[in-house]
């Protein structure tokens, strides 16, 4: 293995080497141009592979480290504990001549197993069996099943259904996903989703969970369980440079009120884009690895219309459709203090272009954190009510801050036996109509691993205080592999 080290030390260095003194001249001659694009290019190649480079010889292991951020940004317990738990389970394995064990089979019987032959074929585990639930439906019971088949290196189709009875409501619902991944080399990705169902109609793949991708609630996603919907989804996302990430796409769902709720029957026809712009000059690494989504410093747009495709005229007996224009705007970003400190920062503003007819799925709403759940603490709201809106226009604040050495992880028993980290958490959220919401909190936990938290809310137009326990667990993301790329 050193050799391999070397060669690729030694092939970044004289690539590196051979840039300098281009980069020094001005007036470069058209060949110089290309020599330097060629060479920018190679040094782009040799990054990756390192960044790509397994950690442990094991894939299942290694599959964990797969989104660990350049330093300083996994300097945290979370990855510490995951690198103590990979080498432990690494030497294990290599010393034992058995398949894994009860440990493994537990592990298969609760979050599921793959096969694979020509195509790989993953069956859900028992974890996976209550799926969702809502005052509407009430539990969720439900089932899923992936078809996959790898394309190249780094490019694979996916299928992913699932199909679930909701105890309350007596309804079956059925969702279906298909994944394209493309162009490894820019992150591409193309989904076409279809269904019947009454939640999100967005699918998430834990990788945007995992970074956070979108700055807001994506498309037509909320909290809204009052309509069954019919709906077909297109949508792609692609890195077009270094600092520039593009995602669109198209929805349309056909809204039904449950039985028994006085809503209006209607459709939305939804496109949307985001695009993140990450200046150069702001998120440079001493490695040259990139800083991922989730960490680097960037300003995002989100733009979202709701249109008729019959145009302006409807007559009354025709389906309503839902006709708005939605704009929102983000700055955020990973700040390292030191290697034991940092802090997370994040500041959005937004506001409706036009209001020509919104139901109530299209009004803004706020990712909510449920009592036990794989995003990060830091994208999510614990104690806000989950149909409190944006109302036309709204501003939210936001300040995580991450120490090694802050409060109970000075302590011998959380921070010395346990090795857990601590974090302090704040939000903000103002409406242009005057009304407010404020969250504190405090979590401990094992950095982007697992968490678990104490919340407190205020309403500042009720004069009504919320408190909340969470717990957040993204280590589910490293493990998941039903929409991955890998």
């Amino acid at each position: 293995m050193p050799h391999r080290h070397c060669t690729w030390l030694g092939a970044l260095a004289l690539s590196l080497i051979a840039l300098a003194p281009l980069r020094a001249q001005t007036g470069l001659t058209p060949q110089d141009s290309l020599r330097l694009d060629s060479l920018d290019g190679l040094r782009q190649e040799l990054v990756r592979a390192n960044e790509a480079r397994p950690k442990y010889g094991i894939p299942m292991i290694d599959r964990f480290f797969r989104y660990e951020p350049v330093a300083p940004y996994n300097q945290n317990r979370g990855y510490q504990f995951l690198h103590a738990v990979a080498a432990s389970m690494a030497r294990n394995q290599k010393s034992s001549s058995s398949t894994g064990g009860p440990l493994k089979t537990l592990i298969e019987i609760g979050a599921g197993k793959d096969f694979d032959f020509e195509w790989r074929i993953g069956i859900d585990g028992v974890i996976d069996l209550l799926t969702a639930k809502n005052a509407i439906d009430g539990q969720w019971f439900g089932y899923g099943v992936l078809i996959a088949r790898k394309l190249g290196e780094g490019r694979s189709i996916r299928l992913r259904s699932s199909i679930n009875y909701a105890l309350k409501s007596r309804n079956w619902y059925h969702e279906h996903n298909l994944l394209l991944y493309y162009a490894p080399q820019l992150n591409g990705l193309m989904v076409l989703s279809g269904g019947h169902t009454s939640r999100e109609t967005f699918h998430l793949t834990p990788e945007e969970i995992y970074r956070g991708y979108y700055g807001a609630l994506p498309a037509a996603n909320s909290p809204v369980a009052s309509f069954v919907k019919d709906y077909l989804q297109l949508r792609n996302r692609i890195k077009l440079t270094e600092s520039l990430d593009l995602s669109t796409s198209l929805l349309f769902e056909d809204r039904k009120p449950q039985v028994g709720i006085p809503l209006e029957h209607h459709r939305a026809l939804l496109a949307s884009g985001q695009i993140l712009w990450a200046p150069y000059f702001l998120n440079r690494s001493e490695s040259g690895i990139p800083i991922p989504i989730g960490h680097r410093r960037e300003l995002g747009v989100i733009y979202k219309q709701a249109f008729n495709p019959n145009g302006s005229t409807q007559s009354a007996s025709a389906v309503p459709y839902s006709r708005f224009q939605q704009l929102e705007a983000f700055v955020r970003g990973t700040i390292p203090l030191n290697e034991d400190n940092k802090i997370d920062l994040k500041i959005n503003a937004g506001t409706y272009l036009s209001r020509e007819y919104l139901s109530p799925s299209d009004e803004k709403y706020f990712a909510l954190a449920p009592v036990i759940d794989r995003t990060p603490f830091k994208d999510n709201w614990a104690t806000l009510p989950p149909f409190f809106t944006g109302g036309k226009s709204w501003t939210t604040q936001e300040v995580n801050f991450y120490s090694n050495r802050f409060l109970l992880s000075r302590t011998k028993g959380f921070g010395g036996f346990f090795r857990m980290d601590d974090a302090l958490h704040a939000r903000n959220l103002l409406t242009g109509d005057g009304r407010a919401f404020s969250e504190i909190g405090y979590s401990i936990g094992w950095g982007d691993m697992a968490r678990f938290g104490l919340f407190a809310g205020y309403d500042w137009q009720k004069t009504r205080p919320h408190v909340a326990f969470r717990i957040s667990l993204p280590i589910l993301c490293l493990s998941a592999s039903a929409s991955e790329r890998y």
